[in-house]
């Protein structure tokens, strides 16, 4: 197989991409909720759980939603990479890329918050940004939350962020007793891949 051919992808990378694709459009298994990592200034990796909301394998771009006074965006604003990192335990296929991260259009912001049900808002529903301090455990939702009717919860659009990556780079590693399997992607400023079998 010519591993540097991108019209010809290697078995697994569209193996990674098919389950990538099913855990997002089902919204079950690990790679529906895979970690995502940011540098800050210090160079210290924070990692964190999302849910993958689109994994686009045409442009090999993927999608989680935010909250836009989050952590992540302020590392983002600061110039920090996404880098991506799932595992899909029954096919014993580890997942990890990263690459620019960019929101998207503020109409699609719109659209998809508009379908968002009051309790999918929460996220983005606080009265202060995640990680302010709380004087006891709480959720940081307005007090009267409960009472609250959909058209009220509209206020959290504000807060609701979709970011989409764009991979530039990419490793597939395949977990088999009989021999792993790793495979290294790699793309420059186009959309052309370039594949290279690694030792695992």
């Amino acid at each position: 197989m010519d591993t540097t051919n991108p019209s010809s992808p290697p078995m697994l990378w569209s193996l990674a991409w098919q389950l990538l694709g099913k855990a997002a459009e089902s919204g079950d298994g690990a790679l529906a909720t895979p970690s995502i990592s940011t540098v800050a200034s210090l160079q210290v990796a924070r990692p964190r759980v999302v849910v993958l909301r689109k994994a686009d394998d045409q442009n090999c771009v993927l999608t989680c939603y935010t909250d836009r006074r989050s952590v992540k965006v302020d590392h983002l604003n600061k110039g920090s990479e996404f880098s991506w990192l799932g595992w899909d335990r029954e096919a014993s296929v580890q997942f990890v890329g990263g690459g620019p991260t960019t929101w998207a259009s503020e109409a699609e912001h719109r659209k998809i918050f508009a379908q968002l049900p009051k309790h999918s808002r929460k996220a983005y529903a606080t009265v202060s940004p995640p990680g302010s301090p709380l004087p006891d455990a709480g959720t940081g939702l307005p007090s009267r939350w409960e009472d609250m009717d959909e058209a009220e919860t509209d206020y959290a659009l504000a807060n609701f962020g979709i970011l989409k990556t764009r991979l530039r780079w990419a490793e597939v590693l395949k977990l088999d007793r009989e021999g792993n399997t790793r495979l290294a992607a790699n793309r420059s400023d186009g959309d052309e891949w370039s594949f290279q079998y690694i030792v695992p």
